[in-house]
């Protein structure tokens, strides 16, 4: 997981990872991919254990290859399919949400291959960037994704996260859910990143009463300045 993440003029990036056990199965990167654009992602792979870990960090290596090389998000989604299966051979799928970041069109193009919606406040507009195809090793052959296409307004927030955090449940069994994250945000709108991340934390504990954490969980906040 990379250690520093940007802040600056442009952008403003913080995450947070806990892992359920020894090792995890979420990962998340910020990658420049020239000196305009970057590329976030977060991602998540079914199982836990050691295979698990094994099958990311493949993922991983691959995920920074496709993108240093400034491969395309459609023909990067397709290739990392087909690795995936090659890898996991069935057993196991990652679910991923990619996007690229131009700061100085400030367009945001993303792909969500079966993840939980990234939450983005983009103005005073709150929405869930659900646009993509399944989850990468689920099909043989993956179906064409949706690119998505967002214009970011001037101090825009976007939330990425894992499962771990939204199915969290409390001592009545109901889910600590998507909803409370766009909550989060407009209760942080005026807060870092870092802040941000850190109430949802303890939001969600607060949530879950005598319940375990039965997850990983990682999340990736952006704002974009």
């Amino acid at each position: 997981l990379p250690t520093e993440l940007p802040k600056d003029n442009n952008l403003e990036i913080s995450a947070f990872y806990k892992s359920h056990q020894q090792v995890g199965g979420d990962y998340y990167d910020v990658i420049w991919v020239n000196k305009t654009e970057i590329a976030l992602c977060i991602a998540d792979v079914s199982g836990k254990g050691v295979s698990a870990a094994i099958l990311m960090s493949n993922f991983q290596a691959n995920l920074k290859a496709g993108v240093k090389h400034s491969v395309g998000l459609l023909e990067l989604v397709q290739d990392l399919n087909k690795k995936v299966i090659c890898s996991a051979k069935g057993e196991k799928f990652i679910t991923m949400f990619i996007a690229t970041y131009n700061v100085e069109s400030r367009r945001l193009t993303y792909i969500n291959c079966g993840h939980n919606p990234p939450v983005l406040k983009n103005g005073t507009v709150i929405t869930e960037l659900e646009d993509g195809c399944p989850g990468l090793g689920m099909l043989d052959s993956l179906p064409s994704p949706k690119i998505g296409l967002v214009d970011i307004l001037p101090s825009s927030t976007l939330v990425t996260y894992t499962d771990g955090l939204v199915e969290v449940e409390n001592n009545n069994q109901t889910e600590y859910g998507a909803q409370k994250v766009k909550s989060a945000i407009t209760k942080c709108a005026n807060t870092s990143m870092h802040t941000l991340n850190q109430y949802l934390i303890d939001d969600v504990t607060k949530f879950k009463q005598d319940q375990p954490f039965i997850d990983d969980i990682a999340i990736l906040s952006c704002k974009f300045i």
